[in-house]
């Protein structure tokens, strides 16, 4: 049995975890693990999903996908890389977005799940550390994916991809990544600028530089975890007593004058207008801002690390049209559309395959989609592969978010960091 409770609080989730904002208004929501941290199932179902359950599904030729705002390539009110699906694999797609947050949605589809009813979707994408996610994994309530299926996957993907899958017991596969650091104004901050220690420094000459133009997250994960790293402490293996050292942190930050606000989707607004020189980030947004014209508004890549998360697809039990799905799953690791989606939603592909065809792609669809989203982004395409926040180098040290393991933990980092930025 879980040690989840199945009808945790929703304004606890709410509370963990709140939604982020990206130039295109809306991208996740929760802090995320690596592959090897997710729980797997605690009960075994032979049935749905093994070889001889998939071997009885075939295609029909309609998928419902459902996905966070803004998270996927968009051309004068279609979606180029759905329109390209039909057209090369028959499948028409309802793309809906209805993801706001994990907590919510999952709250929103847990009775139907728990009563085995469908959802109505085929397809949905959630954060690899988002409390609901491990609830549908540990309950059993995600379709274990048709290995015999997954041709592009398995020639195309990343190697983390591939770890995501394995160690999911084969019930998610990437769609996008992203890395949580801080970010810093060039022409305002020229110090320090590789180390999280700049925003964390109480000395009194840091303080008079900075008083009052570092900004953080609200999202007590984001605060407990990018303090650990700052403490030098890796968060995925971190203890609580760590976790009170970070929060003394935080503390020590707060007061010292530092901070001028804790923020949610503003944040990035708030950076790109002056009003603050440091701020913790989501890398798509920095990006995002920097072609927008604030070229002075640059990532660190610390040396304690990033962190990383991840959003993926998984199937849910009852779903309607799984080989659907699985076709559609596997279609997004094509490095053409992977590279036009890529290009569209400035995050980290898990296609690496993808770099090269964004400034040489593929005659015909990918070509023409890529022209016609020119005319929208207007940035080239050389300019996303150059990106680290896009494609980052070795030189980023990638960090795992801490995965909770029982409830007692999440009650335990609650009580450490969530009143951080109501002064308590």
């Amino acid at each position: 049995m879980s040690e989840f409770p199945e009808n945790i609080d929703p304004a606890i989730l709410r509370g963990l975890l709140s939604p982020r904002i990206s130039r295109r208004h809306v991208l996740q929501a929760g802090a995320v693990a690596g592959a090897a941290s997710v729980l797997l199932p605690s009960v075994a179902d032979a049935a749905t999903g093994d070889a001889a359950w998939w071997a009885g599904k075939t295609k029909t030729g309609v998928l419902n996908f459902a996905n966070w705002p803004y998270y996927i390539d968009s051309y004068n009110g279609r979606h180029p890389s759905l329109d390209n699906l039909k057209t090369t694999k028959g499948i028409t797609t309802t793309y809906s977005e209805v993801i706001e947050d994990n907590p919510t949605f999952y709250q929103q589809i847990r009775p139907s799940l728990q009563n085995g009813d469908s959802i109505g979707y085929d397809i949905i994408v959630m954060t690899d550390n988002a409390i609901g996610l491990r609830y549908l994994l540990n309950g059993n309530y995600l379709i274990p994916l048709d290995d015999a299926a997954l041709v592009n996957f398995k020639k195309n993907a990343s190697a983390s991809a591939k770890a995501v899958y394995a160690n999911s017991g084969k019930r998610l596969i990437p769609w996008q990544s992203g890395m949580t650091s801080l970010a810093y104004n060039s022409s305002k901050v020229s110090t320090n600028t590789k180390s999280l220690k700049m925003a964390f420094d109480t000395s009194s000459s840091n303080v008079a530089k900075l008083r009052n133009r570092v900004g953080m997250l609200s999202d007590p994960i984001e605060l407990g975890n990018i303090a650990l790293l700052a403490l030098g402490k890796n968060p995925a293996t971190s203890t609580p007593s760590d976790w009170q050292l970070a929060a003394t942190k935080l503390r020590q930050q707060r007061d010292s004058g530092l901070v001028k606000a804790y923020y949610g989707n503003d944040i990035i607004n708030e950076l790109k207008q002056g009003n603050l020189w440091v701020g913790q980030v989501y890398s798509g947004d920095v990006f995002q801002a920097r072609i927008g014209g604030n070229k002075n508004l640059k990532l660190m890549n610390p040396t304690e690390g990033v962190l990383l998360w991840t959003d993926n697809m998984c199937i849910p039990k009852g779903a309607a049209h799984p080989r659907d799905a699985m076709t559609a799953i596997d279609y997004f690791y094509d490095p053409a559309v992977a590279a036009v989606l890529a290009y569209y939603v400035n995050y980290i592909t898990p296609v690496p395959g993808a770099k090269a065809k964004l400034t040489a792609p593929t005659k015909g669809w990918q070509a023409t989609t890529m022209t016609n989203l020119k005319k929208d982004i207007g940035v080239a395409a050389s300019l996303i592969t150059a990106a680290p926040e896009v494609f980052p180098t070795t030189a980023y040290k990638l960090k795992n978010y801490y995965a909770f393991k029982t409830q007692g933990e999440i009650d335990t980092w609650n009580e450490k960091f969530a009143g951080i930025p109501t002064g308590s």
